[in-house]
């Protein structure tokens, strides 16, 4: 059995001075960390010091129930 977790991506960036910080939650780690390029090219444009990274929790989003393996019959 496979198991995900729910995880934040942590953004935060500063406008005229101000520290902004934000937290997006996503579905798994893979989810965050492959939004992250896109979040960063959003943002790096209009914002100074955008930084993000993906922080995991402890909280079970999804079970995955991996099949058996069929065992193979030779005829």
């Amino acid at each position: 059995m496979i198991k995900t977790f729910y995880t934040f991506m942590m953004l935060s960036y500063f406008v005229e001075g101000e520290k902004l910080e934000h937290s997006i939650l996503f579905p798994s780690y893979d989810a965050c960390s492959y939004s992250k390029e896109a979040m960063f090219d959003i943002f790096e444009p209009h914002y100074d010091a955008v930084m993000l990274y993906c922080k995991g929790t402890d909280v079970i989003s999804k079970d995955i129930i991996k099949p058996r393996t069929r065992p193979e019959y030779a005829d």
